[in-house]
């Protein structure tokens, strides 16, 4: 396992890293962001895995570094960058936008929804309806629609956003 770990270990890192920051960088820029995301994640577990086994072999010139301070500098700056972008996120109260937009349309009167989406509230309640949705009132809301039918308020909306795309 030793010799593994001495042979490829740095070249494991540096690949891993390379794939990770090129489509890091890619989804930055939003490109091919949805086709890249899961293995960006899954491959920077792995770069954490490779980086460990690193550290490791490499585990004498690391503490030269902690001896001689030299790491001190780098690791704040990484510290207080990654900083700025957690404390102002976790003081707000706002919470994740796409959260709240999606409860807020599950929260949402169905003539409300079906102006949203520009979908007529008869076609909203059609399609609904042809889903299994039990609709009591037209001025329901679609998590009260999808509670009556017994069913998730996610299924109310995804079944909503399908009508908009017709």
């Amino acid at each position: 396992m030793r010799s593994f770990i001495n042979k490829y270990t740095t070249a494991v890192t540096a690949a891993l890293f390379l794939v990770v920051a090129g489509s890091g960088v890619a989804m930055f820029f939003h490109v091919g962001k949805n086709v890249l995301s899961e293995m960006h994640e899954w491959l920077a577990v792995t770069l954490v895995i490779a980086a460990g086994l690193h550290i490791y072999k490499n585990w004498a010139a690391l503490m030269s570094y902690v001896r001689r301070r030299t790491i001190l500098a780098p690791l704040a700056v990484a510290l207080i960058a990654a900083a700025a972008f957690i404390v102002p996120a976790s003081l707000s109260q706002r919470g994740d936008p796409v959260r709240v937009l999606v409860q807020a349309m599950q929260n949402a009167r169905l003539a409300d929804v079906g102006k949203v989406l520009d979908v007529l509230p008869t076609e909203l309640e059609a399609t609904l309806k042809s889903q299994g949705f039990i609709i009591q009132s037209s001025d329901a809301r679609l998590s009260e629609i999808a509670r009556d039918s017994g069913k998730p308020a996610m299924a109310a909306l995804m079944t909503a956003l399908d009508a908009a795309r017709k």
